[in-house]
């Protein structure tokens, strides 16, 4: 499976491909400009081999196409943004039978420190390989993690047809690619995209891709994404009216925040 970095701006602060680099994991590091590139050189966080200059203007759905049509029709890939903090788990999960766990309001302290076990990049990579062999079988061609470290939404080890967050996905190449109309919140696009066309996402609930998500650097920070925001979805609501829709969200203005609505799941039963 090949593994792709996306980076923007973060020429001192990148950690992923550090993260990659420390367990000697081949990766590529796509950046926007040859100047881009000489920055993270410079700051030593990536190396120059693993950087690929795609002359893309700015937009995470650029950079992801560009990984797209580097692959074979059937390939897998996994896409990472690059401010990773760390991953983490739910710890003896090997060791459950059920892909349901029994979480409520009297365990969920439990539960939440059990989720807290933190494991090795080559680990992660083990668990992206595994989610590609689940959409395979279900014949999914996008994956994702857990979103939100709360225990009380992680129950399920996997989740069908949500929102395939963006920090960590796994795509199997198709005839799909990423909507250049949507740069900020490319992964909702494309996982309505992808249950529109195929009927399936599936989502590893028990792992965590744990990011420093909308600090300095970056695609930019959320106040200065919102109108970009707000333009997008308008534009994806009426793409998918049928399964995306604006939801309102304290302290945000509305209109720049959305959801993947609420449909009948497929009578699927994912086991261990």
């Amino acid at each position: 499976m090949k593994i792709f970095v996306f980076a923007y701006d973060r020429y001192e602060t990148m950690t992923t491909s550090k993260m990659l680099e420390a367990e000697q994991i081949e990766h590529t590091v796509l950046c926007h400009t040859q100047e881009a590139a000489e920055a993270f050189i410079k700051h030593g966080t990536a190396l120059p081999e693993r950087i690929t200059v795609t002359n893309n203007p700015k937009g995470l759905a650029y950079q992801r196409n560009y990984a797209l049509s580097t692959l074979t029709e059937d390939e897998w890939a996994l896409f990472l943004v690059d401010d990773l903090k760390q991953i983490t788990e739910l710890r003896n999960h090997d060791k459950i039978l059920d892909p349901t766990i029994p979480i409520s309001l009297a365990n969920q302290n439990h539960y939440s420190e059990r989720f807290k076990h933190q494991i090795t990049m080559q680990q992660f990579c083990l668990r992206a390989e595994q989610l590609a062999k689940q959409c395979d079988k279900y014949k999914a061609y996008l994956g994702g993690f857990a979103q939100i470290d709360n225990a009380l939404f992680r129950k399920k080890h996997w989740s069908i047809n949500v929102w395939a967050d963006g920090r960590a996905l796994v795509v199997k190449k198709s005839h799909l690619s990423f909507d250049e109309n949507v740069q900020a919140i490319d992964d909702l696009c494309f996982t309505a995209l992808n249950i529109k066309t195929f009927g399936i996402v599936i989502v590893n609930q028990w792992v965590l891709p744990d990011c420093k998500r909308y600090g300095a650097g970056g695609y930019g920070s959320i106040k200065d994404r919102t109108e970009q925001k707000k333009q997008e979805i308008a534009y994806m609501v009426k793409t998918f009216p049928e399964l995306i829709a604006i939801k309102d969200k304290a302290n945000h203005e509305h209109g720049s925040h959305a959801v993947l609505r609420q449909r009948k799941k497929p009578k699927i039963k994912i086991g261990r």
